[in-house]
């Protein structure tokens, strides 16, 4: 019986007890039917958590590892163009109607979940994640008997020695803290690989099997991989991982998971094929909205030129989003369209910009917002910059010393909708990324027509162009469209 409608049973039955006014001997065999109901339970996931581990005994075999996909065909450019001076005519076009300013961002709140239950058998653990004290409920540190060198038998009854625990009310508290810290998959993978490592004494090999029995508990198809020496997370992702190794497995690549550089994948590397009941979920990484962390408010000051005036643009950020996101998997470039920023950057920056494009026309506006974003930020790829690529939402653009031409792209795209209003599309070449934006009025200029409608190219790593204006080196290349 499924422990959902067990547990619905059970309300039932003691409604209608408390209802009919049962005697107390109808009340002794309701309490033995209840024990005895919950026997039945426990032995049911016992035998469930049991076959998982006979299949963990004997359907091992090795996979080819494969290496990460690349994001771009080709190296970006080391450094960038500046564009020619040329009269360009400036086009009559409407008035603009201003974009209502956001809100103050509020005073930070502390974030309190409900403390865990605990009894004289279950204390509690507690721990920083960034900056948000975590307190889950702990019965004692896992110890699990893992050597090398390492077999799928040693694997199977470390999955029996987990279970064996009362691990729900963990699992719970897990459930608690990421619906309050607002935390994606990515973020909630984090917490729980985390307090396993809490929770196992922050021994390598126990803190990674913890990680994927809680995983699999809450539904994730984690699986484990190893070789004979050390051991692997996988898992699958509904969204692309760039530059992450991965094998597929029944036509479904899963990534390999680390939260601190890539992986040593020398030597014959085993893993299953199949999954535990129930637990299919992918990750997912989309970034929706931001995780609701202790707030950690930094500033910066952003200088620019444009028609012969000078501007120093105050801004506001939150660090912990920096810090959160600093190894994020690298994935779909739309996600990063799609991502808000900080409450104290949107507000600094959409309300200081504000005040330079009033009054302005679509064309002066956005080449106002071009020029800040173009010269306002060093150019540097995230090669020379970090080593590897990464991309970037706008706290970290702002925060970070440099930036390439897809940090710039998203936060211009990001400053067009909230400032102007106008449609923006990312434009995905080789080794590139710019955008385009749809203006109401005819600017001149080079365009890309997007299901029927016409959009001006503008790009933000172009120094000094103006909207309509190309790199010579993709003037005839033609673009894929990043639409979101």
């Amino acid at each position: 019986m499924p422990q959902r409608s067990f547990f619905a049973m059970v309300a039932l039955m003691i409604l209608f007890v408390a209802g009919n006014g049962l005697h107390a001997q109808n009340q002794d065999d309701f309490q033995k039917w209840l024990k005895k109901d919950q026997q039945s339970f426990q032995k049911f996931v016992e035998e469930e958590d049991r076959a998982f581990a006979d299949f963990l005994k004997k359907d091992w075999q090795a996979f080819n590892t494969r290496q990460g996909i690349r994001a771009f065909k080709k190296p970006k450019p080391a450094t960038v163009p500046t564009a020619p001076k040329k009269t360009v005519p400036q086009p009559v076009a409407p008035a603009r109607k201003p974009v209502p300013l956001p809100p103050a961002p509020p005073k930070p709140q502390p974030i309190v979940p409900k403390p865990p239950v605990t009894t004289p058998s279950l204390k509690t653990v507690s721990f920083d994640y960034y900056s948000q004290q975590v307190v889950l409920p702990a019965q004692k540190k896992v110890k699990l008997s893992i050597s090398v060198p390492l077999n799928n038998r040693q694997i199977a009854n470390a999955w029996l020695a987990l279970a064996a625990q009362n691990n729900n009310p963990l699992l719970q508290q897990l459930r608690s803290y990421r619906q309050n810290l607002a935390l994606n998959d990515w973020g909630f993978v984090k917490l729980v690989h985390q307090a396993a490592c809490q929770l196992s004494a922050n021994e390598p090999m126990d803190c990674m099997l913890y990680t994927w029995f809680l995983l699999n508990k809450l539904g994730y198809n984690a699986k484990l991989a190893f070789r004979k020496d050390r051991i692997f997370l996988l898992l699958p992702s509904s969204d692309v991982m760039y530059e992450r190794p991965f094998v597929v497995i029944n036509q479904q690549k899963f990534y390999f998971i680390t939260f601190n550089g890539m992986p040593d994948l020398t030597g014959k590397i085993l893993t299953y094929r199949g999954s535990y009941q129930k637990a299919e979920k992918p990750l997912a990484l989309a970034i929706r909205r931001l995780p609701h962390l202790p707030q950690t408010v930094e500033k910066r000051v952003v200088r620019f030129e444009y028609d012969g005036k000078s501007y120093a643009v105050p801004l506001q950020f939150d660090g912990e989003v920096v810090r959160y996101f600093k190894n994020y998997p690298q994935t779909n470039l739309k996600l990063y369209f799609q991502a808000p920023a900080s409450s104290y950057l949107k507000y600094s920056l959409l309300n200081s910009l504000r005040e330079i494009v009033r009054d302005k026309d679509e064309w002066q506006a956005a080449n106002i917002l071009l020029r800040f974003v173009q010269t306002g930020f060093k150019y540097q790829t995230d090669d020379q910059q970090f080593g590897h690529e990464k991309y970037m939402l706008p706290d970290e653009t702002v925060y970070y010393p440099s930036c390439d031409c897809e940090d710039r792209a998203v936060l211009f795209a990001y400053l067009v909708r909230n400032l102007l209003g106008l449609e923006v599309i990312g434009l995905d070449y080789p080794n590139h990324v710019a955008t385009a934006v749809r203006f109401h009025s005819e600017i001149p200029g080079k365009t890309i027509v997007y299901q029927g409608k016409r959009f001006v190219i503008c790009d933000p790593t172009y120094i000094n162009a103006d909207v309509g204006m190309v790199m010579p080196e993709f003037k005839n290349t033609a673009p894929k469209i990043i639409a979101y």
